[in-house]
C-alpha cells in the first residue's frame, strides 16, 4: 500500500521549517522580512527571471530551491556564475557552508561533493563559469540557473541552452542586478509577466508598488526631506511592516509570456531604511558613486546613462560627406572571430569595413589575393595591419612573418604596473602590442561620441551593418576588492567590427602621423576599394545579424500602477 507523502516532500517551505534550514551564517531561513521571496521560492514556472539589487538573499534562495527540486524532482542542474573564480568563491564560501550547517542537505551530497559538481540524491548539480566556451559543453541538464547573468559572457550563456535539448523540462532561471536596458536579465524581464511587489497604505488603503521617480513626485515613494517611505497617494508614512507584507502583481497578462518575472528593489526590503536609500543617492549627487550603481544595485533597474551603451547616433552621426585627404599611413584593424572582419582608415577616420576569407592565398585554398588580408598589404605598400592575436593563430603569425614591421598582433591585457593603455613590444616581443581592452573600447566609443572619429566614403545606410556591432556591446560597473568601481564592456551579439576598430585605433596611435597612403589618389573613385568591395565582402547581413526570436517581441513600457 503506497504511503502518503509528507508535506515536506512536496512543499519546499515545509521542508525548510521541518528541517530548521539555516543560511551559511547559521541564521534560520525566515520570511518575516523576506515575504517577497515566498512565491519566488515555490514558483515552478519553467523559466524565471528575477531583476534584483545587491544583497537581497536571492543566491541563498536559489541554492535551497535547486537542492530541494533536484532531490524531489530528480533534476540535473547547471548553475553558472560569471567566472571560474566566482565559482570557487561562491561554492566554497556559500554553498558548502549551507550544506555543512544543515544535516539533511549534507546527507544528500555524501556520495559526490566537490567545487564543480555535487550529487544530490539521484541528481547532479554542476557549477560553471561563463568565460570559456568549453565550460558549456559535455553536460546535459534539466535546469540552467544563471547567477549574475549581466556580468556573464552572454554568448557562452546562450551556448548553455543546447544543454537542455534532451530534457523534457528545459528550465531556465536567471537572476541578476541589471545593467543597461534590453540586455541580460532585463531583456528576459521584458519577455515576462513583469511582476511588482504591491503593498497597501495603512492610512488610505491605496495599493501600490514602491518607486523612485525624481521627475514625478506623485510616483515617488521616498520623501527626501523627511527621509521616510511614503504612500504615493496620501503621502502617509509606510512603516517597515507595511512594506514587508504585500503580493506580487503582474504588469502584463501572463498568457504568452516566456518568463515568470519579478522585480525586486531595496525600496521594498523591510530592513533597509529610507535614510539609507537617500544617503546612497547623495553619494551619486556628490560624485562619490555612479548613477549606474544606484539604479542597478539599489533600485534593481537598468540604467541607460553615463555611456553604458553606444547609441546609433554616436556611430552613424560620424558619417560625413567630406573627402578624406588620405594623409598619413593606411592602417587596417582585423578581428579574428567567426570570420576575418576588418576596418581600414587613416588618422582622419575610417574609410571602409568588410570581411575576407583568409590571411594569405595559397595552393590549397585557391583564393584570389583580393579575398585575403594580404591584398591590403600589397595594394598599399606603406600600410600597417594590427590583428587580433586569437582565432587562427597560425595564419596571423604567418602573415606577420611575411611582413615584419607592418603586421602586429594585439593582445588584450590590463597593464597593472604602469597602467599604460597601449604598450608596444620591444626586442623579442617586437611585432606584438598589448592593450587594455575595456579602456581601449571606451576610448574609441568616447571619440565617436565627441565626433573626433569620422566615417568616410558612404552614407548612413552603407555603414549600418558596422553600427550593428556597436549596438551589441554594453558596459557594466562592478566594485573591486577595495570597493572601487571598475567597468567592463560585455556583448550580447557579434562585435567583431568594434574590436577591429580598436585595433585600427591602436595602429593609428603609433603610425597615423607618418608617411602617406601609397596607391591612393587624393580623390579616389567612390567605393573603389574601401566600402564593401565586391571582391572582399562575403558576409550575408541577414544571416550574420539574426536575432533570437525568443527574446524579441512587443514590449509593454506603460509604467502605471495596475489592477
Amino acid at each position: 500500500m503506497p504511503t502518503t507523502p509528507r508535506l515536506s516532500d512536496v512543499s519546499i517551505h515545509s521542508w525548510i521549517v521541518e528541517n530548521g534550514i539555516r543560511n551559511e551564517k547559521g541564521d534560520p531561513i525566515e520570511f518575516t522580512d523576506h515575504l517577497f521571496q515566498y512565491d519566488i521560492l515555490r514558483d515552478q514556472s519553467p523559466n524565471i527571471a528575477v531583476m534584483k539589487p545587491a544583497q537581497v538573499g536571492m543566491s541563498t534562495l536559489q541554492i535551497l530551491k535547486n537542492h530541494f527540486d533536484a532531490k524531489r524532482g530528480k533534476l540535473d542542474i547547471i548553475y553558472t556564475l560569471p567566472t571560474d573564480g566566482d565559482v570557487n568563491v561562491f561554492v566554497s564560501g556559500k554553498v558548502n557552508r549551507i550544506v555543512a550547517i544543515n544535516p539533511c542537505m549534507l546527507a544528500d551530497v555524501a556520495d559526490k561533493d566537490s567545487i564543480e559538481q555535487k550529487q544530490i540524491g539521484d541528481s547532479y548539480e554542476y557549477f560553471r563559469g561563463t568565460w570559456t566556451k568549453k565550460a558549456a559543453i559535455m553536460i546535459t541538464a534539466d535546469r540552467l540557473v544563471h547567477d549574475e547573468i549581466d556580468s556573464s559572457k552572454l554568448s557562452v550563456v546562450a551556448d548553455y541552452q543546447a544543454r537542455l535539448q534532451h530534457s523534457r523540462l528545459k528550465q531556465t532561471h536567471a537572476f541578476s542586478h541589471p545593467s543597461v536596458p534590453g540586455k541580460g536579465v532585463h531583456q528576459m524581464f521584458l519577455q515576462s509577466d513583469q511582476k511588482e511587489w504591491f503593498v497597501a497604505c495603512p492610512h488610505c488603503k491605496h495599493r501600490q508598488f514602491m518607486e523612485w521617480n525624481l521627475e514625478d513626485p506623485k510616483r515617488m515613494s521616498v520623501d527626501l526631506e523627511r527621509k521616510e517611505f511614503v504612500c504615493k497617494k496620501c503621502r502617509g508614512v509606510l512603516g517597515r511592516g507595511d512594506r514587508a507584507v504585500g503580493e506580487w502583481v503582474p504588469k502584463k497578462v501572463a498568457k504568452g509570456a516566456k518568463f515568470s518575472g519579478y522585480h525586486v528593489s531595496l525600496l521594498m526590503a523591510p530592513w533597509v531604511t529610507a535614510a539609507e536609500v537617500v544617503a546612497k543617492h547623495q553619494e551619486v549627487v556628490s560624485g562619490r558613486q555612479t548613477a549606474d550603481f544606484f539604479y542597478n544595485k539599489v533600485l534593481g533597474l537598468p540604467y541607460a546613462g553615463s555611456g553604458n551603451a553606444v547609441d546609433e547616433e554616436a556611430i552613424l552621426g560620424a558619417v560625413t560627406a567630406e573627402k578624406n585627404l588620405y594623409q598619413g599611413r593606411l592602417v587596417v584593424g582585423v578581428d579574428t572571430g567567426v570570420a576575418l572582419r576588418y576596418v581600414l582608415g587613416n588618422r582622419q577616420g575610417l574609410v571602409g569595413f568588410g570581411e575576407v576569407k583568409d590571411y594569405m592565398p595559397d595552393a590549397t585554398n585557391k583564393l584570389r589575393l583580393e579575398e585575403t588580408l594580404e591584398y591590403f598589404l600589397k595594394k598599399f605598400p606603406n600600410s600597417v595591419m594590427v590583428v587580433d592575436q586569437g582565432g587562427d593563430i597560425i595564419g596571423s603569425r604567418k602573415l606577420r612573418a611575411a611582413y615584419p614591421g607592418r603586421v602586429f598582433l594585439c593582445h588584450y591585457a590590463r597593464d597593472r604596473k604602469t597602467m599604460q593603455l597601449i604598450r608596444w613590444g620591444q626586442g623579442d616581443e617586437s611585432g606584438n602590442v598589448v592593450a587594455d581592452r575595456n579602456r581601449a573600447v571606451q576610448l574609441v566609443a568616447d571619440e565617436f561620441r565627441e565626433r573626433r572619429l569620422k566615417l568616410y566614403n558612404g552614407t548612413r545606410a552603407d555603414w549600418h551593418d558596422y553600427w550593428l556591432h556597436w549596438s551589441h556591446i554594453y558596459r557594466v560597473w562592478e566594485e573591486d576588492t577595495l570597493g572601487v568601481p571598475r567597468f567592463t564592456w560585455l556583448r550580447d551579439g557579434r562585435d567583431d567590427w568594434v574590436h577591429a576598430t580598436v585595433y585600427w585605433r591602436i595602429g593609428v596611435d603609433r603610425f597615423g602621423e607618418s608617411g602617406s597612403i601609397v596607391g591612393v589618389s587624393p580623390t579616389p573613385e567612390p567605393n573603389s576599394y574601401m566600402l564593401n568591395p565586391d571582391q572582399t565582402v562575403t558576409f550575408d547581413p541577414q544571416e550574420m545579424f539574426k536575432m533570437d526570436p525568443e527574446f524579441m517581441g512587443e514590449q509593454d513600457v506603460d509604467n502605471e500602477e495596475w489592477r
